[in-house]
């Protein structure tokens, strides 16, 4: 038999229900678009990471040590099995004359850690510098710049010829710390290797043979730097010894030869050979060595952080959002193949096969599933990972050079799941519905036999309830497809408002309580290993001026501690007041969850809760940390305190005596300024600084940046999820009101409503005889969603941030009634649509035989 009547009737079908289509394109789109934009956000952002690292060759790790890289020290590194490559520069921190600035000038590297050409050409010869690309607005091409402070630079005055993108710093905002000026490095310089005058590198450079294979943000790659690193720093530390007798060697010609002079001056002729160094003379620091991989660099380590945070978003909220819009779309397409039961049977009754007859389902559900899916992909894997990648790259170097790449994996996923809830489902409704005979299919479906409710079993409540609300109750549990489709719809959009709402909540004001709750003080100002007593009595004039409010000494140390399981070292400060009493005062420790106050026990330590968290520790866990020099050491847990960004342990002096084996001295103060914004405290940084007492600054400003870099770039993000939530919402519930006659609500039920006008029922009577269930049913699928978004904020707000911060897992009440208020309106708003409609209804014809 011919099949033209069975196309030209597939198109009618759709246009004739175009509501219902339209929405399980918009459904199956949604759930494409969020799933496959957040899939790809993440390995785009990678990929842009790993292949600009690739192009300017960076290092897996970087040296430096207190008495710079010699030759006994390079040796040792070209020597050792991992490496593959190793390079040595120079570098020194300058101040621009009459101007704030301070510059970390390097040596240039052609094979490792390379700088990309941004404008003009790199420094040719030893007065020539290339400045870093965000200078741009401070200085320009030609420009003289003169450093106060050469250091072993040769020239104090350099023209500017170029400007840089360096592959090392990668943060904007966050370059680094530097002993001079305001404690903090504000760009970074370039110029040539002859430049520097320096018996020594202060700089080694090193890739390592066994990473070139492994993604640059793999946990397997952390892990394999982390291994060689640690032989690196074992084979290095076997040179402090000869290092140390070498300088102290040297220390005490020089302190004698100064010596021979002043007794000859004095008319003592006398060899300096003779003279006798006393051992408290002898003011050498023991060698050190630092080795720092990339996870140590601000900005790579955010960078990374930034692409896994996006994943755990990708493995969550598409999840949740294709589950409703499968269970919209599936129920849908149900309904749709029960709503042409006729029509199926008027084709068997004039002999088409079940085959034949499946084609307009087939055609109009797979034609829904695919357009939804292209129309979402297209947009997934361009617009959204577009306006992700461009949200975090804001504080980053990267800046706009990202590319979007295209994978197989989540179209292909998104595809199946749009055909399985349309296409399958509907071949096997149509199935069941082929099974019957023709003259069966001819007649209306049966109405469902009646059955008594069980709110019918409580005569007291039963007995006082108005005709309306006992229709409404009956209504509801006779059509349970209906009712679990409404309520789950309803609640899918509510829980994902409401984990979107709350992640935004737990991001706003958690700066506010870091920095004006917890952390109370400024600026962390670290002494140098020698102070004199005049610069000691510098620093202690300053400490009683109006600016400062507030000093505490303490002892301040960085430990660390690997994570086999992520591969990242974390640093944690360890912080020992001098005076545990007014400790306070700068860091209030508390719990976070009662904000019951916690004090310093002279036995055990309290850390921050993040660091619990990641560590896995509780109230009498043990915890072992290293220190710079490889010692570990062990900590036994005492409390866990409210802390949103860093890693710290606060112990009092008689615990760090036990706990260390050294004895107590302070070496940095907690300052706490009069005014808290960056300009004041920078301010009052440079004037520390320029005593000569302190010999870095770790300032709070930057600290409260950096948070703010972590939720800023989030923010955008989390707004982009709750306007997806939102366009759900009105899609489910569009779905579920449908506003035309075909809807899933009033079409199956129009003779009833007829009836109900016949009898005499206002407009407004029958709209709410129909639509009170919708408004029942919404608010109990709103209840559900509650919960569900409860959980799900919870997930997502304690696996979304990196390991160094947390954000707040509490729930606020205004985020439920937005949450809530959003489905309401639609709702609404689509009830006003749905009331015209209804007092449009032709009764008679609604009414006539079709028998």
């Amino acid at each position: 038999m011919r099949k033209t009547i069975l196309y030209k009737d597939a198109l009618p079908a759709i246009t004739h229900s175009l509501g219902r289509y339209i929405a399980i394109i918009l459904l199956i789109g949604l759930g494409t678009f969020a799933f496959v934009g957040l899939k790809m956000a993440g390995p785009d952002m990678r990929a842009t990471g790993g292949n600009f690292f690739n192009k300017h060759n960076l290092a897996d790790v970087t040296i430096t040590s207190n008495y710079g890289i010699n030759s006994t020290d390079r040796a040792t590194i070209r020597n050792l099995p991992e490496v593959k490559e190793a390079a040595f520069g120079y570098f020194q921190d300058v101040r621009v004359k009459n101007s704030h600035d301070t510059l970390r000038v390097f040596s240039q590297s052609n094979n490792i850690s390379s700088y990309e050409l941004i404008k003009g050409h790199f420094p040719d010869n030893k007065r020539e510098i290339a400045l870093s690309y965000l200078l741009k607005k401070k200085y320009h091409l030609g420009q003289q710049i003169t450093f106060s402070k050469p250091g072993i630079l040769k020239n104090k005055t350099y023209r500017v010829v170029g400007f840089v993108k360096s592959s090392e710093f990668l943060d904007k905002n966050q370059i680094g710390q530097t002993n001079i000026g305001n404690g903090r490095l504000t760009g970074i310089a370039v110029t040539s290797h002859n430049a520097f005058a320096s018996p020594v590198y202060q700089v080694s450079r090193v890739t390592f043979k066994n990473t070139a294979s492994l993604s640059p943000f793999s946990v397997a790659y952390r892990n394999r730097v982390y291994r060689d690193q640690d032989k690196l720093q074992k084979a290095l530390n076997k040179n402090r010894r000869d290092k140390y007798n070498k300088y102290v060697a040297l220390y005490k010609a020089q302190y004698r030869q100064k010596a021979a002079r002043q007794l000859l001056k004095k008319g003592i002729p006398i060899n300096p050979n003779q003279i006798e160094v006393p051992k408290n003379k002898i003011k050498i620091a023991y060698p050190s060595y630092t080795i720092n991989g990339r996870e140590e660099s601000q900005g790579y380590s955010s960078y990374r952080a930034d692409s896994e945070r996006v994943e755990v978003l990708a493995n969550v909220f598409p999840v949740f959002l294709f589950a409703v819009a499968a269970l919209v779309s599936l129920t849908t397409m149900m309904r749709f193949v029960e709503e042409k039961r006729t029509n199926i049977g008027t084709l068997k009754a004039l002999g088409y096969g079940n085959g034949a007859i499946a084609i307009k389902f087939l055609l109009y559900s797979t034609s829904a599933a695919i357009l939804g899916v292209v129309l979402g992909s297209i947009l997934g894997y361009t617009f959204l990972p577009d306006l992700i990648i461009k949200a975090y790259l804001a504080s980053s170097t990267l800046g706009t050079g990202y590319q979007l790449n295209f994978a197989w994996g989540p179209l292909l996923i998104s595809l199946a799941v749009a055909l399985l809830s349309t296409t399958v489902i509907s071949m096997l409704t149509l199935w069941q519905t082929l099974r019957e005979q023709p003259s069966a299919l001819l007649l209306p479906k049966p109405p469902k036999n009646g059955s008594r409710i069980m709110l019918e079993h409580i005569p007291w409540l039963w007995r006082y309830m108005s005709f309306s609300a006992k229709v409404t109750a009956r209504n509801i549990f006779r059509y349970k497809s209906r009712m679990l489709m409404t309520i789950l719809g309803v609640a899918g959009c509510t829980e994902l408002l409401v984990m979107g709402f709350g992640i935004r909540d737990s991001l706003q004001g958690i700066g506010h309580i870091q920095y004006n709750d917890v952390q109370k003080n400024d600026i962390i100002a670290l002494k140098p290993s020698d102070v004199t007593k005049k610069e000691e009595r510098k620093l202690t004039q300053i400490f009683k001026e109006k600016a400062i409010t507030q000093v505490n000494a303490v002892q301040y140390q960085q430990l660390s501690k690997h994570l086999k399981n992520s591969g990242s070292t974390e640093n944690v400060s360890l912080i020992a007041p001098k005076d545990t009493k007014t400790f306070r005062k700068s860091i209030n420790l508390r719990q976070r969850q009662d904000k019951k106050k916690l004090i310093l026990p002279q036995n055990g330590v309290i850390i921050s809760e993040k660091l619990a968290t990641i560590l896995n520790a509780k109230k009498g866990s043990t915890i072992s940390l290293k220190n710079s020099h490889g010692k570990i050491y062990h900590f036994k847990v005492s409390g866990i305190c409210e802390m949103y960004l860093g890693h710290y342990l606060f112990m009092s002096p008689r615990e760090y005596e036990k706990a260390t084996g050294k004895k107590y001295s302070a070496n940095a103060y907690l300052v706490t300024t009069k005014k808290h914004d960056p300009a004041y405290v920078n301010k009052v940084s440079r004037q520390l600084v320029k005593t000569a007492a302190i010999e870095t600054i770790v300032s709070n400003s930057s600290n409260r940046k950096l948070l703010g870099s972590f939720t800023g770039s989030l923010n955008e993000v989390i707004f982009i999820l709750i306007l997806i939530s939102g366009m759900l919402a009105l899609v489910v519930i569009y779905n579920l009101t449908n506003i035309n006659l075909t809807n899933i609500n009033v079409a199956e039920r129009i003779r009833e409503l007829s009836t109900i006008k016949v009898l005499g029922f206002y407009d407004n009577e029958t709209t709410m005889y129909i639509y009170r269930e919708t408004i029942i049913l919404s608010l109990l699928g709103t209840l559900v969603g509650f919960g569900f978004g409860w959980w799900l904020h919870y997930f997502i707000i304690t696996s979304l941030p990196p390991d160094v911060a947390m954000f707040d897992p509490n729930m606020y009440p205004l985020n439920f009634v937005f949450s809530a208020l959003i489905p309401a309106l639609i709702t609404a708003a689509l009830a006003i649509v749905v009331h015209h409609k209804i007092k449009k209804i032709n009764m008679l014809d609604a009414l006539s035989s079709i028998d």
